[in-house]
Parts: C-alpha cells; sequence; structure tokens
C-alpha cells in the first residue's frame, strides 16, 4: 500500500493527478479498506469507496457536483474486453436521476444535469465478474472530461428533447431513441412490480430515469475519438438530423450508379451486401468509413427497399433470440426492447420501371410509445409460445407491428428449444405494411 497524497479540493488538475495513483491498480492495492467497509461486492457502491477511502471526502448533496470547489463530478465506469482485446464500455454511464417535476422548470444553463456535470473526473476499471469491487483493476488513466464543442450542441439538444416530453405530460413515453448522446435510461426494477414516478401535466405515472452518456457515445471517449473530419457537419448551429439532409439532398433521385460516379467510389462492381451502407457512409462523412455522430449515439443505419408500386419488399429483421433465454427474460431487459429503443436513420430506395433503384428518402426515426406496446405484446406472446412449442410462433398476419421468423445462416443453423429438440433460427421482424405506415408518414 503507497502512501496518501493530499491534494487540492478546490482543484480539478489536483484532484485528477491525485487519481492517477489508481492506474494499473485496484483500490484494495492503493488503500486500506476496513474489513466491515459495506458492500465489497457491489458496483454501484465503488464510487462511495474511492470517495471515502481514496479521497478521503464527504460528497455534498446529490444536487452539486462530488467537488463543489473545484465544480468537479466523480463517476466510476466498467470496461471489458471486445473480440480484438480493446477495452469498450461494460454499459451506458449514468449522470444523474431525472426529478419530472424539476426539470420542467429548468432552463439548460441552470439544469441540475449541466450544474452537476459540466466536468467530471471518469474512473475506468475493468469488469470482472464474481470478484469484489475493491479489486477491480483501473487499466487506463482517469479521463477528466468537458463536453467538447462538437458535442456540447447536441448533448443540449437531447436534454431540451426529454425537457419538452416532461413539459408535454408524456414521460411516461421517454425512450433512449428520442436523442442522440444523451439518453434518459431507466433506474427502476422493471417488470410489473416496479415503482413509478409522478409527472406534471399528467396523472399517468412514469418509469424512473437517469440522464446518461449512451453505452456508444463513451466508447468514443474510451477510444480517443478526435479525428472529426468525417463529421456529417462542422456547424454547430444545426442539428445532426438537418444537415444529414443537406449532404443527401444531391443524391435525391439518382440510381447507385450514378451515386457511386458521383462520388468515386470504386465498390460498385462488387455489389456487396453493403453496397448501399457503403456508399451512404461516405457521403454523410465526406469519403471516410465511419460517421462519429451515428457511431457515438449508436444509430443504425437501415435501408428499406420499396417496390415499383411504393411498397416495401420486405419485413425488416433483428438479430436472433435464444429460445432458452427469452423464456426467462423480462420485456425490460430484452435485446428487443432495447433495439425498439433506438433511434434509426431509415434510407429509402425505390425500384423504377427501368429497374434501378433510386434513393428517395432518408430520415430519423424512433418507434412511438403506442407502437412499442403493441411489439411489447408480440415479445410477450413469443416468450409464452416458446416455452409451449418454439415451432408456432406470432405471424405477420397476427399483430399490426411485428412477427417472427427464421433467420438462420442455413437450415442446419439451429438451436436448441425449451421441448428439448432443435429448432432453426428465430428472429423478430417489423412487418412491411408497418414500415410502410411509418416511410409514408412523412413521404
Amino acid at each position: 500500500m503507497m502512501g496518501k497524497i493530499n491534494y487540492d479540493k478546490k482543484s480539478a488538475d489536483s484532484i485528477y493527478n491525485f487519481a492517477k495513483q489508481l492506474t494499473g491498480r485496484s483500490l484494495a492495492e492503493v488503500v486500506q479498506i476496513p474489513e466491515n467497509a459495506g458492500n465489497a461486492r457491489s458496483r454501484g457502491n465503488l464510487g462511495s469507496l474511492i470517495e471515502k477511502y481514496f479521497f478521503e471526502h464527504v460528497p455534498p448533496n446529490i444536487h452539486l457536483p462530488d467537488f463543489e470547489e473545484a465544480k468537479l463530478e466523480l463517476k466510476t465506469t466498467g470496461l471489458v474486453k471486445d473480440s480484438k482485446g480493446n477495452f469498450k464500455a461494460k454499459e451506458r454511464l449514468v449522470l444523474t436521476m431525472i426529478n419530472y417535476n424539476s426539470l420542467a422548470k429548468e432552463s439548460w444553463e441552470s439544469s441540475t444535469l449541466l450544474n452537476k456535470c459540466r466536468l467530471m473526473l471518469i474512473l475506468f476499471y475493468f469488469y470482472q465478474k464474481d470478484r469484489p469491487v475493491i479489486d477491480f483493476k483501473f487499466p487506463i488513466e482517469p479521463m477528466l472530461y468537458q463536453m467538447p464543442e462538437e458535442d456540447l450542441h447536441i448533448i443540449k439538444r437531447d436534454w431540451e428533447t426529454i425537457r419538452q416530453k416532461v413539459r408535454e405530460g408524456r414521460a411516461h413515453e421517454l425512450s433512449e431513441g428520442d436523442t442522440f448522446y444523451l439518453g434518459a435510461c431507466r433506474k427502476g426494477s422493471g417488470g410489473e412490480d416496479e415503482t413509478l414516478q409522478e409527472q406534471p401535466f399528467s396523472t399517468i405515472k412514469a418509469k424512473t430515469r437517469a440522464f446518461s452518456f449512451k453505452q456508444t457515445y463513451l466508447n468514443t471517449l474510451i477510444a480517443g475519438h478526435k479525428n472529426v473530419a468525417g463529421l456529417i457537419s462542422r456547424e454547430l448551429s444545426i442539428s445532426i438530423e438537418e444537415a444529414t439532409k443537406q449532404k443527401l439532398n444531391p443524391y435525391f433521385g439518382k440510381t447507385l450508379n450514378e451515386i457511386a460516379d458521383d462520388i468515386s467510389y470504386e465498390g460498385l462492381r462488387y455489389q456487396a451486401k453493403s453496397l448501399k451502407h457503403d456508399l451512404l457512409v461516405r457521403i454523410l462523412s465526406n469519403g471516410k468509413s465511419s460517421v462519429p455522430e451515428l457511431d457515438k449515439a449508436g444509430i443504425e443505419m437501415k435501408t428499406i427497399t420499396l417496390n415499383k408500386s411504393g411498397k416495401p419488399k420486405e419485413h425488416m429483421s433483428f438479430p436472433s433470440f435464444k429460445f432458452l433465454e427469452i423464456v426467462n427474460e423480462k420485456w425490460s431487459d430484452s435485446s428487443f426492447c432495447e433495439k425498439l429503443e433506438k433511434k434509426f436513420l431509415l434510407v429509402i430506395f425505390q425500384l423504377g420501371r427501368d429497374n434501378q433503384e433510386r434513393l428517395v428518402q432518408a430520415r430519423y426515426w424512433n418507434m412511438p410509445y403506442e407502437d412499442r406496446n403493441e411489439a411489447q405484446k408480440v415479445w410477450e406472446d413469443t416468450k409464452r409460445r416458446v416455452a409451449l412449442d418454439a415451432r408456432n410462433l406470432p405471424k405477420a398476419s397476427e399483430n399490426s407491428i411485428a412477427h417472427v421468423r427464421p433467420k438462420a445462416r442455413n437450415s442446419h443453423d439451429k438451436i436448441l428449444t425449451p421441448q428439448g429438440d432443435y429448432h432453426v433460427k428465430q428472429c423478430f421482424w417489423l412487418n412491411k405494411d408497418y414500415l410502410f405506415k411509418v416511410i409514408s408518414a412523412v413521404a
């Protein structure tokens, strides 16, 4: 154990430099933790343990930054490794709880969120299941985070979007798909027993939520995403939606060949499955291979092809699910629920009389509250049916929003069912008739 070093509680730089002692070590290796220090296995308790035993500091009330004099908030968040061995965020970074009544009265400049989290010291621990949190290592240096200029205007618009829903009495309809970088994540227990919160301007109670940075946004911070060459827009005065429209406007009405010629894209001849996606990324990023705003926001680009009569040719698929897992899941924890709460960039192509596909429309979209409730019915019905007979699942004719059908590499790509046999992998699909209504709503 190393000796404690004094630091200046009025200086963010001093606190940051002091925190560097943790790099490459665990809390238990740096300070002596009493045996009766509380739950040393709870991840949610690690931040409190660091404050008490490492910084020897007692934070003020929850509405102020942890180090009030330095206007610095302390956050701890977990890391895991991806398939290439690189660190990535284990989950979103929760910033502060949302009080619906207070939020409705706030301005951005006076907001609890900005006041508390304008400047943050983020400590990254490496998560290892079943280990005490005091033994989690901090493999990378802490980050002194201040909202970058190119992100600040997006975060502010996200905050305003969330506040507006609350002011409209629609806090119960909030979804992480409403916003780009800043989310309103669920913080309740989920399920029927969850305690709901009162909201202003409505008698309907809402789920408990907190402001958070989305996991994908946090990943870009971890990776040191500093290259802004591929940004959709460098103009901070316009939204991502407006900037996207400006980028794509010159290509509406053009065929894939014409778009490829315009941007000098050489991959057209390969007719790869990802052709449309590759073309769009290059347009939005000025020829780069990724779009930072979409990466940070976790926005999934979906291309939809319409037939000559203007209707979608296919249903829209989502990742396959495992029969043995879905029967034990709650809707709020399911991957389908998580997907439907996201924001999508829908890009529409239509087949013309000359059999050439043309770019005709693009829009950011997230599923409305009522439609998510209807999709939940399909998920609940699927869970029930899988437990009885995994070969009898909801069809497109049974629900106006979604259904279940196979999504596998081939007929031999099967997984175990609760009935003890093997069945071809399945996934949830949005009905093409529903997609037609989504597209027609803004056509």
